[in-house]
């Protein structure tokens, strides 16, 4: 009885699985960071790079909230959920069109995900003023950030797959390992959906899959670091 609330239901828990999720998400920014001082390795400009800083910052943030049990706290926490949903989109999206497709993308259509993004607390002011409970919000807010992420990882294992049928060398791996990332997500809050539809899911089971999202995010911009370095190694006679 007292693993009950870990093992089924909607309940949120402190345990190792937020320890070690929020360990994945920071490492991961700050892998970034390290990337992005090799950026001119790789030609696909600054979008993509902020999209890639964005997509870890906010989900790293959705992690920290984790550390709360308010209701108001945690629907904050899937507005932020969100955002990292609709920049992973992005993300790949761009890439996408750019090294796929080789189409030219116009200034104004980078501005379309912070649009989109900028819906989303909109969405929460509206429903937060209009009197609804706490818990009714955050379920909601549940609701929603699980609708784009399983949105998001779709489109997401398209284009990666695609991509990768272009790529050559390192980044087949990190095309791949974001592809596994995206399947992850999906599966994860795909329960976390028919979770709140009444569907009885172990609740170990959906954040066994958040931290194995984490993992392989981790090592996804591991890789990328990775290989940027060695590139500028073999450049510069290293």
């Amino acid at each position: 009885m007292i693993l009950a609330p870990f093992l089924f239901g909607n309940e949120e828990t402190i345990g190792l699985h937020v320890v070690l999720s929020n360990i994945f998400w920071w490492a991961s920014l700050l892998l970034v960071f390290t990337a992005y001082r090799n950026r001119n390795l790789w030609n696909v400009g600054d979008t993509p790079w902020t999209f890639l800083f964005l997509i870890f910052i906010f989900f790293g943030i959705r992690e920290l909230g984790h550390l709360s049990s308010s209701p108001l706290i945690a629907s904050i926490r899937y507005v932020f959920g969100t955002w990292s949903a609709i920049f992973m989109a992005s993300l790949f999206t761009y890439l996408y069109i750019l090294i796929y497709l080789r189409k030219t993308i116009p200034k104004i259509a980078t501005f379309i995900p912070f649009a989109l993004a900028l819906l989303v607390p909109l969405i929460i002011i509206i429903l937060f003023f209009s009197g609804i409970t706490p818990d009714d919000l955050k379920n909601i807010m549940f609701s929603i950030e699980n609708l784009v992420w399983i949105a998001s990882s779709s489109i997401t294992i398209l284009t990666t797959y695609m991509l990768g049928t272009r790529a050559a060398g390192g980044f087949v791996k990190i095309y791949m390992l974001f592809q596994i990332a995206a399947i992850i997500a999906l599966l994860w809050k795909f329960l976390g959906l028919i979770s709140s539809m009444g569907c009885i899911i172990p609740y170990s089971l959906r954040e066994t899959l958040e931290t194995l999202f984490g993992v392989f995010a981790v090592i996804s911009v591991y890789v990328l670091t990775k290989m940027l370095k060695s590139l500028e190694r073999q450049i510069h006679g290293g």
